[in-house]
């Protein structure tokens, strides 16, 4: 089943300026993320793009929640 589609691609001419990071992969990571990328008909880089934007999303979400709790015990 193809997922909702995020737009993570960018023109060649575009691509080629941003700044690139080498990652290296444990082992059986990079074909988990080539099935990925078959499975959703996108590139193997929209894949790491599109989980490590979740990632940070969760990490700023996970830390407001925290800050909220905070707050709200320190006001009983």
């Amino acid at each position: 089943m193809k997922r909702a589609t995020v737009v993570t691609e960018l023109p060649a001419s575009t691509s080629r300026d941003m700044d690139k990071f080498v990652v290296r992969l444990p082992d059986g990571l990079r074909a988990e993320v080539e099935a990925e990328a078959k499975r959703d008909e996108r590139s193997m880089n929209s894949v790491v793009i599109i989980a490590l934007r979740e990632y940070l999303h969760g990490q700023r979400r996970k830390h407001a929640l925290l800050d909220a709790l905070t707050a709200a015990a320190g006001d009983r």
